[in-house]
Protein backbone atom coordinates (compact mmCIF):
# COMPACT_ATOMS: atom_id res chain seq x y z
CA UNK A 1 0.00 0.00 0.00
CA UNK A 2 1.30 3.34 -0.94
CA UNK A 3 -0.20 6.49 0.17
CA UNK A 4 0.21 9.97 -0.56
CA UNK A 5 -1.43 13.59 1.06
CA UNK A 6 -3.05 16.66 -0.70
CA UNK A 7 -2.64 19.64 1.98
CA UNK A 8 -4.61 23.05 0.08
CA UNK A 9 -2.41 25.80 1.02
CA UNK A 10 -4.48 28.63 -0.87
CA UNK A 11 -6.64 29.77 -4.16
CA UNK A 12 -5.55 26.34 -6.59
CA UNK A 13 -2.07 25.64 -4.67
CA UNK A 14 -1.63 22.10 -3.22
CA UNK A 15 1.19 20.55 -1.52
CA UNK A 16 1.55 16.93 -2.06
CA UNK A 17 3.50 14.82 0.23
CA UNK A 18 4.81 11.27 -0.50
CA UNK A 19 6.94 9.76 2.17
CA UNK A 20 9.57 12.53 2.63
CA UNK A 21 8.94 14.15 -0.17
CA UNK A 22 6.78 17.23 -1.02
CA UNK A 23 5.59 18.49 -5.10
CA UNK A 24 3.62 21.80 -5.23
CA UNK A 25 0.57 21.59 -7.60
CA UNK A 26 -0.93 24.97 -8.57
CA UNK A 27 -2.59 25.80 -11.74
CA UNK A 28 -1.56 28.57 -14.37
CA UNK A 29 -3.30 32.06 -14.22
CA UNK A 30 -5.23 31.14 -17.50
CA UNK A 31 -7.15 28.73 -14.76
CA UNK A 32 -7.31 31.37 -12.08
CA UNK A 33 -4.10 29.78 -10.64
CA UNK A 34 -0.61 31.19 -9.83
CA UNK A 35 1.83 29.07 -11.97
CA UNK A 36 3.38 27.93 -8.68
CA UNK A 37 3.71 24.02 -9.60
CA UNK A 38 2.78 21.27 -11.89
CA UNK A 39 -0.42 21.07 -12.95
CA UNK A 40 -2.46 17.96 -11.32
CA UNK A 41 -3.03 16.75 -14.84
CA UNK A 42 1.17 17.12 -15.64
CA UNK A 43 1.55 15.28 -12.49
CA UNK A 44 -0.45 12.70 -13.49
CA UNK A 45 1.23 12.24 -17.28
CA UNK A 46 4.68 12.51 -14.97
CA UNK A 47 3.49 9.57 -13.38
CA UNK A 48 3.14 7.42 -16.38
CA UNK A 49 6.37 8.62 -18.47
CA UNK A 50 8.48 8.04 -14.98
CA UNK A 51 6.95 4.19 -14.07
CA UNK A 52 7.14 3.57 -17.57
CA UNK A 53 11.10 5.11 -17.97
CA UNK A 54 11.81 2.40 -15.12
CA UNK A 55 9.92 -0.25 -16.59
CA UNK A 56 12.03 -0.21 -19.86
CA UNK A 57 15.31 0.49 -17.42
CA UNK A 58 14.05 -3.01 -15.47
CA UNK A 59 13.51 -4.77 -19.14
CA UNK A 60 16.79 -4.00 -19.86
CA UNK A 61 19.04 -4.73 -16.82
CA UNK A 62 17.12 -8.13 -16.85
CA UNK A 63 17.70 -8.96 -20.61
CA UNK A 64 21.49 -7.66 -20.31
CA UNK A 65 20.89 -4.34 -23.04
CA UNK A 66 23.36 -1.46 -22.52
CA UNK A 67 21.29 1.26 -22.59
CA UNK A 68 22.91 4.92 -22.37
CA UNK A 69 20.22 7.13 -22.60
CA UNK A 70 16.05 6.66 -22.13
CA UNK A 71 13.43 9.84 -22.83
CA UNK A 72 10.28 9.27 -22.35
CA UNK A 73 7.60 11.40 -23.57
CA UNK A 74 3.86 11.69 -22.89
CA UNK A 75 1.34 13.39 -24.50
CA UNK A 76 -2.45 13.90 -23.99
CA UNK A 77 -5.23 14.35 -25.81
CA UNK A 78 -7.75 16.34 -23.98
CA UNK A 79 -11.82 15.24 -24.01
CA UNK A 80 -12.47 18.99 -22.24
CA UNK A 81 -16.12 18.22 -22.84
CA UNK A 82 -15.77 15.18 -20.57
CA UNK A 83 -12.92 16.52 -18.08
CA UNK A 84 -10.89 13.25 -19.01
CA UNK A 85 -8.16 12.35 -21.68
CA UNK A 86 -9.08 10.38 -24.72
CA UNK A 87 -5.97 9.15 -25.33
CA UNK A 88 -2.51 8.94 -23.84
CA UNK A 89 0.41 8.64 -25.23
CA UNK A 90 3.98 7.72 -24.94
CA UNK A 91 6.86 8.24 -27.02
CA UNK A 92 10.24 6.50 -26.50
CA UNK A 93 13.49 8.16 -27.62
CA UNK A 94 16.44 5.83 -26.93
CA UNK A 95 20.00 5.11 -29.25
CA UNK A 96 18.94 1.32 -28.84
CA UNK A 97 18.40 -0.01 -31.88
CA UNK A 98 14.83 0.20 -32.64
CA UNK A 99 14.11 -3.80 -33.03
CA UNK A 100 15.29 -4.01 -29.30
CA UNK A 101 13.17 -0.99 -28.35
CA UNK A 102 10.39 -2.19 -29.45
CA UNK A 103 10.70 -5.19 -28.00
CA UNK A 104 11.65 -3.32 -24.82
CA UNK A 105 8.11 -1.92 -24.72
CA UNK A 106 6.47 -4.66 -24.76
CA UNK A 107 8.04 -6.21 -21.96
CA UNK A 108 8.16 -2.99 -19.81
CA UNK A 109 4.01 -2.84 -20.36
CA UNK A 110 3.97 -5.84 -18.22
CA UNK A 111 5.53 -4.08 -15.30
CA UNK A 112 4.42 -0.37 -15.39
CA UNK A 113 2.01 0.09 -12.41
CA UNK A 114 0.84 3.40 -13.67
CA UNK A 115 -0.09 2.36 -17.36
CA UNK A 116 -1.53 -1.28 -16.07
CA UNK A 117 -4.09 0.54 -13.95
CA UNK A 118 -4.80 2.89 -16.54
CA UNK A 119 -5.08 1.55 -19.57
CA UNK A 120 -8.86 -0.42 -19.34
CA UNK A 121 -10.12 2.99 -19.15
CA UNK A 122 -8.27 5.08 -21.31
CA UNK A 123 -6.60 3.74 -24.34
CA UNK A 124 -2.53 4.01 -24.37
CA UNK A 125 -0.39 3.96 -27.48
CA UNK A 126 3.73 3.76 -27.57
CA UNK A 127 6.21 5.21 -30.08
CA UNK A 128 9.45 5.25 -30.49
CA UNK A 129 11.88 8.21 -32.34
Amino acid sequence: MIEVKAVWKKNYQVLVEARQFRVDTDEPPEYGGEDTGMMPTELFISSLASCFCMALVFVAKKNKVTIDDMEVEVSAEADAKNFKYSKLIVKVISSVPRDILEDMIGQAKKYCYVSNTISDSCPIEYETA
